[in-house]
């Protein structure tokens, strides 16, 4: 990939990302995006993943809190956004997600994983059937 092209890329990808960030209403006045993997000219189908960097984590947090109006806007309902996680917060998900396995093979129903302060933990989901 020639430089020329790589300018080309990053410019298309901070004006998408700037107009997708305009649909939710969210300000932000530096974003630095990062495409991830290597660059494969034969595969055109596939479209390698996006890493932006914010200026600060509550727009971080603002972006994830509206990620799920993206679903509902035709031009953007294929986008999936995501914190990065570090390889510990990877392995402990993967520990959770072990644990309400287990639990559930064990004959415990109801249970889910719910995020309490931005930490996964497995719960006994809500009854909100009146009772």
């Amino acid at each position: 990939m020639d430089s020329g092209s790589k300018t080309e890329q990053i410019s298309e990808d901070t004006s998408a990302i700037k107009e997708m960030f305009s649909t939710l209403n969210i300000k932000v006045d530096t974003i630095s995006p990062i495409r991830l993997g290597k660059y494969d000219p034969t595969s055109s189908a596939r479209r390698r993943p996006v890493r932006i960097r914010l200026p600060h984590t509550d727009a971080v947090a603002d972006v994830i809190r509206l990620s799920g109006k993206l679903k509902s806007i035709d031009k953007l309902k294929l986008v999936s956004l995501s914190r990065d996680r570090t390889p510990a917060q990877i392995g402990y998900y993967k520990r959770i997600k072990q644990q309400l396995t287990d639990r559930t093979l064990a004959g415990e129903t109801g249970l889910s994983i719910k995020y309490i302060h931005g930490i996964p933990k497995v719960v006994q989901a809500r009854n909100y059937s009146g009772n």
